[in-house]
């Protein structure tokens, strides 16, 4: 029975946690209220009907790469009951269920954050889409439509998925808006056979596309996709191995506002100039001697007008000497990637400047940024779990931290978003620190107001006392085991 001296004594502590700084308060929640992903996650039909809410499940898988954890059962065995009371069978549940639109969920967070970034005062040709794929290397054999696929930087096949990314940069910063699995041709002899859903339904979408569709045309499909969601930027930009006349031609067709920046490879394509067609080396054979030093970038340039092979568009080739491509991580003693003594780069604005061409390109670079980061600090390609649908679940969790501490790191400008991930690791170690101190004193209070009570022959019960204080702190926790 709680007495009226123990309800004022519980006032007094609420005033002073409340007028005090609250040192349990946490970033990643503030974000999650001010975005509404509740409500988010409540229209993509990602709900619940019995336990923890989905939210819940949601932020708790969202901050582990904070805590230092790397899988469910690393959360789970060291029983942080202030952070959720959940097992790890209610988290594997929430990761495999078929059901939920993660693709959608994904965009409609996205709208979220461009309206919280004021994205409608930025100008089209200041927002570029940018498209890259990245290897997802995995070490079990028995993971759902795992195969073989090559990678570039090894050289080799590794056993995993390819995942293409479409991405949307600003001035606000880089933002994973969409993906697409691919799965190679060849398949782990030791590895289950293919499981290939019915495209018509939500769980059987993702594996269809992965397994009939190109990489061209799972790019083309998501660049639609985002179109028809509200995002139109000026440019979309692409590195060489994307850059295919059909291709181009598919995102002009889309939208005609829409223009392509890319980097060219020397191929069978040909190019019409002057009447007569050329493959790229021929087309440079004849230009080269054009070639004049620019005082924006300090490199040899010189453009010529062609048209793309299926179109009546004419678009612009620049060509150019000593451009280099920039590099992530420089390794002392490492061979450097042998450059080609030209490049060229392709545009279908035909008013851009040469110079503004190649500095619009480098402007896809952030995407690389964004694999490694993802990689490296936010679990991309880490998770193990043998079920298809808990990949896509852990693939669209990674793009969703990187946008929310993009978001996050918008609006509290820090340096670099590594620097904004150490801070938020650090305050989760001192919440989890907190509480463990939490559990020592709640102990000594307990003793303590025991032998009081005994000293001054107070009949009221002190377990009231020690309830209140617990009632109030808890209250002040960063995430509560929310149940429905």
């Amino acid at each position: 029975m709680v007495t009226t001296k123990c309800k004022n004594f519980k006032g007094e502590i609420e005033n002073y946690v409340v007028n005090g700084q609250n040192n349990f308060d946490s970033k990643v929640s503030k974000v999650f209220s001010s975005l509404n992903l509740k409500t988010c996650l409540c229209r993509a039909n990602i709900i619940k009907r019995d336990g923890y809410h989905a939210s819940h499940l949601l932020f708790i898988l969202i901050v582990l790469p904070m805590l230092k954890i790397k899988t469910i059962c690393g959360f789970c065995e060291k029983h942080w009951e202030h952070w959720s009371k959940s097992k790890k069978d209610t988290f594997y549940r929430f990761k495999q269920n078929a059901a939920y639109r993660w693709r959608t969920f994904m965009y409609k967070v996205n709208v979220r954050i461009f309206e919280g970034l004021q994205l409608d005062n930025t100008p089209q040709e200041e927002q570029y889409f940018v498209i890259d794929d990245t290897i997802l290397q995995k070490l079990g054999r028995k993971i759902e439509n795992v195969s073989f696929i090559f990678d570039h930087n090894l050289r080799r096949s590794v056993l995993g998925f390819c995942i293409v990314t479409l991405g949307l940069f600003t001035a606000n910063g880089f933002y994973p808006i969409d993906f697409a699995y691919r799965f190679g041709k060849k398949r782990h002899p030791k590895s289950p056979e293919e499981n290939i859903g019915d495209p018509r339904s939500i769980t059987g979408q993702r594996s269809f596309e992965a397994k009939h569709y190109t990489k061209l045309e799972l790019a083309l499909m998501m660049i639609q996709r985002a179109v028809n969601c509200g995002f139109v930027p000026g440019y979309v930009l692409f590195d060489s191995w994307y850059a295919w006349p059909v291709f181009i031609n598919g995102i002009r067709k889309i939208n005609k506002t829409i223009h392509v920046i890319c980097r060219l490879k020397d191929g069978n394509v040909q190019y019409e100039y002057k009447g007569c067609k050329y493959t790229l080396s021929e087309l440079y054979g004849k230009v080269k001697n054009g070639l004049t030093k620019d005082l924006r970038t300090g490199l040899l340039l010189t453009r010529v007008r062609v048209k793309l092979p299926n179109s009546s568009d004419e678009a612009v080739i620049v060509f150019s000497k000593g451009y280099c491509e920039p590099e992530i991580d420089v390794t002392k003693g490492k061979k450097k990637k042998k450059e080609s003594k030209w490049a060229a780069f392709l545009s279908t604005n035909p008013s851009l400047h040469s110079s503004t061409i190649i500095k619009k390109y480098i402007k896809r670079w952030p995407i690389e940024v964004c694999f490694k980061e993802c990689k490296q600090l936010l679990n991309l390609g880490k998770d193990q779990s043998n079920d298809f649908n808990a990949q896509v679940f852990s693939t669209t969790v990674s793009f969703l931290r990187y946008n929310l501490l993009s978001f996050l790191n918008e609006t509290e400008k820090h340096a670099t978003l590594g620097t904004l991930f150490e801070h938020l690791v650090d305050d989760s170690a001192v919440i989890s620190y907190a509480h463990r101190l939490w559990d020592f004193f709640q102990g000594l209070f307990r003793v303590c107001f025991s032998k009081i009570f005994e000293l001054f022959k107070i009949d009221d019960d002190f377990q009231s006392y020690v309830d209140a204080l617990t009632e109030v702190l808890t209250a002040s926790a960063p995430i509560q085991g929310c149940e429905t």
